[in-house]
């Protein structure tokens, strides 16, 4: 009587594989070890054990099929037939026959099916181009990822799905021709949270081994996000030179900062990059009384993202001291001027912050309201009343403010006799 035990297993192409023949009694009792392939009556492996108390059991095996590939360790508990290198025409039906001296044989039928593993994965961009690399992109905010994996071959037909940071996201798969399987991922509207998100396509067809992957990384060129000028002074002192700095983060790659006075681009500045996405540029200059009100933008952009930019702007306080002039009424000629006529002087003064205390000198002396002498300071004008020949000489204003003080040039006032032509 026979007796058999079947089995079902599965072994990957290239690697190894054991297929168990268990010897449960002691050697001295075995006769042979057989193994036969389909229903071949011929064995493909024998080990013969009829003469082992005299000398090792002998081995044969095929050379047609197997040949050094296979080794049967009938001192290994269970005993095995180890396949190496396993091809795929090895699949098939496999039989070991154990017969023995004085019990009934033993025969262990294996069906064995081998996995051929699929090629590795390549992907393709939207136009059907191969993607080198380890990057996919860059890619700006707000674009469609559009990506196709494409996995040859495989027995049987593979698994073809997208995963996203390890995560699927996509496991529709189908064949396209022949043995070409195809899984195309749309990933719409990717957003600055999706920078360096790992894009995996993977295939498996065996649990035998680990998948087949073929990974990017997601580069994308991102817009800035913040733009500041750091710790600005709160006023600037004329003619003296400063050091500005306007700070950007969030760019990549990293944000090109440039520097506007007005519609004027300013070209002392030094730049700085701190980290991956932080910016800095320190502008150099010295402003002039004329800058005082005038606006400073700092503006940065990310040249590889087409008319986006962020900007800020500074408004300039500058200090100085007072700029004085001295002018005779607009309305009097200078060299008509007679005894007994009224003059006035206008003192202009431009000055920040405003003027505090004005002075009106006369041939370098300081001038006192005298009403009895009709001499009047109203605002910024000073007021000669009935001129004498002794009013004639030189006159002068000043204007004083938290910045110093600054005297007018002279002004020279002529007194005519009244018989004089």
């Amino acid at each position: 009587m026979l007796i058999e035990y079947v089995f079902s297993v599965e072994g990957v192409e290239g690697r190894n594989i054991e297929l168990q023949c268990p010897i449960t009694v002691p050697l001295s009792q075995v006769y042979m070890v057989l193994w036969f392939k389909d229903n071949a009556g011929i064995p493909l492996y024998s080990v013969d054990v009829r003469d082992k108390i005299s000398r090792q059991p002998a081995h044969w095996s095929a050379p047609e099929v197997f040949g050094s590939r296979a080794k049967f360790n009938i001192d290994k508990s269970p005993a095995s037939l180890l396949i190496k290198n396993l091809k795929r025409h090895d699949q098939g039906v496999y039989r070991c026959r154990i017969d023995f001296r004085t019990i009934q044989t033993q025969t262990y039928r294996y069906n064995l099916s081998v996995i051929v593993l699929p090629e590795q994965p390549v992907v393709l961009d939207r136009w059907g181009r191969h993607i080198n690399g380890t990057k996919l992109g860059p890619k700006e905010e707000g674009d469609d990822v559009v990506i196709t994996c494409r996995v040859s071959g495989g027995r049987p037909q593979p698994e073809v799905r997208w995963l996203i940071n390890g995560v699927i996201v996509d496991d529709q798969y189908e064949q396209n021709s022949g043995d070409v399987i195809e899984n195309r991922l749309l990933w719409p509207t990717i957003q600055r949270s999706d920078l360096n998100a790992i894009f995996t396509c993977q295939t498996m067809n065996t649990k035998l081994v680990e998948p087949k992957e073929t990974s990017y990384v997601l580069d994308m060129h991102l817009k800035p996000l913040t733009i500041k000028v750091i710790n600005p002074p709160s006023t600037l002192v004329a003619d003296k030179r400063y050091e500005i700095v306007c700070q950007s983060t969030g760019s990549r790659p990293n944000a090109i900062i440039t520097w506007y006075k007005g519609k004027r681009q300013m070209r002392r500045t030094k730049d700085e990059i701190l980290d991956h996405n932080t910016t800095t540029s320190a502008l150099s200059f010295a402003p002039t009384t004329e800058d005082d009100g005038k606006t400073l933008t700092c503006r940065a952009e990310n040249p590889n993202v087409n008319g986006l930019f962020l900007e800020t702007d500074w408004k300039m306080n500058v200090v100085y001291p007072p700029m004085v002039s001295i002018q005779l009424g607009p309305t009097l000629v200078v060299d008509d001027i007679k005894e007994g006529d009224d003059v006035y002087f206008e003192c202009h003064v431009r000055a920040n912050p405003d003027w505090k205390k004005l002075q009106w000198f006369h041939n370098d002396i300081l001038l006192q309201y005298n009403g009895s002498a009709r001499i009047i300071q109203s605002g910024q004008s000073l007021v000669l009343q009935k001129v004498t020949k002794q009013s004639a000489g030189y006159y002068a204003c000043s204007a004083i403010n938290a910045e110093g003080e600054t005297v007018s040039d002279q002004q020279y006032l002529r007194v005519k006799r009244k018989c004089e032509v």
